[in-house]
């Protein structure tokens, strides 16, 4: 490649492009550098917005024109998690709440420092002014937005001309995971900023001659805006990857100036420190609580566990080259990804134009010339690809000791930062592939036959899988890890390989044929080729086009209103066979609930329950929640999430038989009847775990036991297995057993017991076997049975009307027994249980060795489930306990009443303990106001520190603006 460097770059300067301008010739003569002044591409004003505007157009078009259909773009976890975290924080924002803390998930936990809400990102704070769907569709273009525009404005100031920088925007802002991972909205609206932050730093490391104090103050104050809204977007690896990516590029930078003078590295290193430290600190409001939050979270001791969890197989660095060689996204009857994991984490496909740059670039290293600073890219695209195999490469015993890194899950996400990468190595490549003067121009130096035989390497190697994957596509399918079915996937993957065998012999064709073209039909080519590639790849591997998604619903609306009394229509649904799933916001609860179907059997009606973290758009309280961290203490003895991200739609079965979910006032769970009632083929014996079997009961003379169904059954016969308990010296007695069924309309139809296998006239007697049967089969809810003697029962065996048996051994059959809690209805495929132990939201303890006699508590202010304020009355003192989590944050204050004529007295500052998962207070004697407030830790030194950084970020774009009139006035 020949010419001279664009402006902004200083003719000879080696470092100052991305290009080769520079590295291709001697340095210029005086007279030559002066008319090297002028870009090597000069194009007019016209081209320049032809391209910025084309990218916020397709911005628009690509997010904005779905909404305007009505389909908002809200995919998977935005759906059910950040849309309705960020219409809360738009809720609190309009009451004048400062948006740091949600009462409807995890029975009252952190909102601004769970980070996914994104509550400290100015663009979340469009949803105080605006609908829902317009705030968020306003902030998925903004972000689509700023990474083209940002990405096209660092490559065009690095050198390279309008085509190419166009093309590589066009590859980092419509390509990989920054259209995949949209429904992790807080990621790619972090790492949408990382490109203007590295237009930052090119122009603080430029040559001292090329810029003035005023300019690199502007710079500096860039900088730190574009690294405090990477914190600030409440993504920790939108900020992990964000900062691998400009600690690289910075690096680089600060040593290629160091090597030119120690006096402008030093002065570019300041900069720069400046820059990002202000930076820091604007995103210090959300970083300083969100730390305190993880220091106490289930992941506030991470291990390897955690770390490798999603990290990306070695194997599947080939879907960089075959998106959809495991599946796709299932669009006109294509495969849908068929591997473990999901597409969503494991796609980084930018096209093949990318790999070809990035392997055709090496055949422009000359010997004793400057190293070009396209390399840096190279050693950024293998830096993501080693994180993003996280356990996966011997490495990982060093990148776990990273701060903020080393505590994260799902590593593949790194793979984003080989696509920037890969897109501004594209950019590098088209600059001096596309715009040569004649097709002589392309065929030495930069575009000559070696760059031609390395750029076909990877195009090759696509070849070559596509070829392998019809011929032994079962073979390839388990080396790449997926071992079942793998003939049968591959046999249906086949037709749905041919556009990437046609994709791959097209850009080889580009490639070879190129340098022989004319440099317009060239340049149209190429970029013809990257729009239809992300076209292409976005069809097949990130949009569903032609079938119905699970996962791609509109938003559910906000506040819906309810309509009816969920018991009377559930039970209603369920004498009428219908299946249909309302909202839990129709059901009125007045205590939380909690669904339990971890196995997401359902998970279209579990979006229409409107199940955390969607809960709160409804206004429905849940001691679970969907997202990155929740207090560890919760988590353990109430099993709603793990360390490695599994924990929406579960609770730990233990915590609804040991009061744990009473002490929450958890007053419904919902759950499926494949949790309660187990499938027995025909011939197979049940077998007991280690730990004993859940359907296991005790009976007692005089009491029913009684086991749920998990909903509605017809039942024809019962099988029970009884252990007769010795009782030595009671002398003989006789067993009798009834066994019964609850109907949905709460009658009892006993049975017709025909045979016991083992008379149990005898203490000594062990066993004995029960056989009922019904006349007619009876839509069943529960089995009831009655022992005079007491027994233990083996899970009992059910057979229905169509002679299929079901043991009553599912995972919440121990947990949910009568009388704690009570069948009342159905919900689509979930049975409703209430809670009968559930405890209000306020309640009183006496102190050890004291009484609750003459004690009184009740609500003054604040919501049902979270009172703000209480009066209590106590002769004695008394313990409040508040039946919401005790999470680091609270404190409680105590106003006594006045006597007559008496001051106001002072508030007395209060500790909030723990009482198991809930919050208690020791209120003293006497009678007052008891008043909570949480505040979130680190919020306060978060605050100081963002205002801080906002006064100097001012501060710098004044100075700058001052001392740039001034140069103006004295130049003048």
């Amino acid at each position: 490649m020949s010419g001279a460097p664009a402006s902004g770059a200083p003719a000879g300067a080696g470092v100052g492009s991305l290009g080769e301008a520079t590295l291709e010739r001697e340095r210029p003569s005086a007279q030559a550098a002066r008319s090297a002044s002028r870009p090597r591409h000069s194009l007019a004003r016209r081209p320049q917005r032809v391209a910025v505007g084309s990218l916020v157009v397709l911005s628009l078009l690509v997010y904005g024109l779905p909404a305007l259909f009505g389909h908002p773009v809200v995919p998977g976890d935005d759906l059910i998690q950040n849309l309705p975290l960020r219409e809360l924080v738009g809720d609190d924002l309009r009451a004048g709440r400062l948006p740091v803390f949600d009462p409807y998930i995890w029975s009252g936990a952190p909102l601004l420092a769970g980070w996914n809400a994104g509550a400290a990102y100015p663009l979340t704070w469009l949803f105080a002014v605006m609908s829902g769907t317009a705030a968020w569709t306003l902030n998925l273009v903004a972000a689509a937005a700023c990474a083209s525009v940002g990405c096209y404005a660092f490559l065009r100031a690095s050198g390279l001309a309008v085509v190419p920088s166009w093309a590589g925007a066009m590859t980092f802002a419509f390509g990989g995971g920054m259209v995949a991972q949209v429904s992790h909205v807080g990621f790619i609206i972090g790492m949408s900023w990382v490109p203007l932050a590295l237009l930052a730093l090119l122009r603080l490391t430029a040559p001292a001659a090329s810029t003035t104090s005023s300019s690199r103050l502007r710079w500096a104050a860039l900088l730190a805006v574009t690294v405090g809204m990477v914190l600030l977007s409440g993504e920790p690896r939108a900020v992990t990857d964000g900062a691998v990516v400009l600690a690289i590029y910075a690096a680089w930078r600060i040593l290629a100036a160091l090597r030119a003078s120690w006096r402008a590295g030093a002065v570019a290193a300041g900069t720069v420190l400046l820059g990002a430290g202000a930076g820091i600190g604007l995103g210090a409001v959300q970083i300083l609580p969100g730390l305190a939050a993880v220091a106490t979270s289930q992941r506030a001791h991470p291990g390897a566990f955690l770390f490798g969890a999603g990290s990306l197989p070695a194997h599947w660095l080939t879907l960089l080259g075959v998106p959809d060689l495991l599946g796709g996204s299932g669009s006109f009857g294509q495969p849908v990804f068929f591997a473990r994991y999901n597409l969503t984490e494991v796609t980084g496909y930018v096209g093949l134009l990318p790999l070809v740059a990035a392997v055709a670039l090496f055949a422009r290293l000359r010997r004793h010339r400057p190293l070009p600073q396209w390399l840096v890219w190279e050693v950024v695209a293998l830096a993501g690809i080693l994180l993003a195999l996280g356990d996966n490469t011997l490495l990982w015993h060093l990148l776990i000791h990273i701060p903020l890194l080393g505590a994260q899950r799902l590593q593949s996400r790194a793979i984003l930062i080989t696509d920037l990468a890969l897109a501004v190595l594209l950019a590098c490549w088209l600059d001096g592939w596309v715009p040569g003067a004649s097709p002589s121009a392309t065929t030495s130096g930069a575009g000559g036959a070696s760059e031609r035989a390395l750029g076909a390497l990877p195009l090759a190697g696509v070849i070559g899988i596509v070829v392998v994957a019809f011929t032994d596509g079962s073979g390839l399918l388990r080396w790449m890890g997926v071992q079942t079915q793998a003939a049968s996937h591959a046999a249906s993957l086949r037709p749905w390989l041919v556009p990437a065998l046609a994709l791959a012999g097209a850009a080889l064709a580009l490639v070879i044929t190129g340098p022989r073209l004319s440099p317009t039909l060239r340049s149209t080519l190429a970029t013809s080729f990257v729009v239809v590639d992300l076209l292409v790849f976005s069809l097949t591997a990130v949009v569903a086009v032609g079938r119905a998604s699970a996962s791609s619903t509109a938003p559910a609306p906000s506040r819906p209103v309810p309509s009816s009394p969920a018991v009377a229509a559930a039970r209603s649904r369920s004498r009428s066979g219908a299946q249909r799933t309302i909202g839990i916001a129709t059901m009125h609860l007045s205590g939380r609930f909690a669904v339990y179907d971890p196995g997401r059997l359902y998970p279209s009606q579990l979006r229409a329950l409107g199940v955390p973290d969607a809960n709160a758009l409804a206004g429905t309280w849940s001691v679970e929640g969907y997202g990155s961290i929740v207090d560890g203490h919760y988590a353990t003895l109430t099993g709603v999430h793990g360390v490695s991200g599994r924990g929406q739609d579960v609770f730990s079965p233990r915590a609804a038989a040991d009061g744990v979910l009473d002490s929450l006032s958890t007053q419904a769970v919902l759950a499926p009847a494949q949790y309660f009632r187990v499938p027995v083929k025909p011939g197979a014996s049940a077998k007991a775990g280690a730990g004993g079997r859940s359907g296991e009961r005790g009976l007692s003379p005089g009491r029913t036991t009684t086991w749920f169904l998990g909903g509605p059954l017809a039942v024809r016969s019962a099988h029970l297995d009884i252990r007769v308990s010795p009782s030595p010296g009671r002398g003989a007695r006789t067993l009798v057993v009834r066994v019964g069924v609850l109907t949905q309309d709460g009658a009892i139809r006993w049975a017709r017991v025909e045979t016991y296998e083992t008379s149990a006239t005898d203490i000594s007697a062990t066993a004995a076997r029960v056989h009922a049967v019904w006349v007619s089969p009876t839509d069943a809810v529960a089995l009831l049975v009655d022992s005079t003697l007491p027994a233990s029962a083996e899970p009992p065996i059910l057979v229905d009307r169509t002679g299929r048996s079901y043991e009553l051994d599912g995972t919440l059959q121990q947990a949910m027994s009568a009388p704690h809690w009570e069948y009342r209805g159905q919900d689509g495929p979930f049975a409703v249980f209430f809670d009968q132990r559930a405890k209000p939201a306020l309640t009183l303890r006496a102190p050890r060795g004291g009484s609750l006699r003459g004690a009184s508590v009740r609500r003054l202010t604040g919501p049902e489930l979270e009172p703000s304020a209480a009066i209590v009355s106590s002769p004695k003192g008394v313990d409040v306990v508040r039946a919401d989590a005790a999470v680091p944050g609270w404190s409680a204050s105590w106003t006594p009443t006045p006597s007559r004529g008496a001051p106001p007295p002072a508030p007395k500052a209060l500790t909030v303990r723990r009482l198991g998962v809930v919050q208690v207070v020791r209120v003293p004697a006497g009678r007052g106001v008891l008043t909570w407030r949480y505040r979130a830790p680190g919020l306060l030194a978060g605050e100081l520190a963002s205002a801080a950084s906002v006064a100097l970020v001012l501060v710098l774009f004044v100075v700058a603006a001052r001392r740039g009139r001034v140069s103006r006035t004295r130049s003048a």
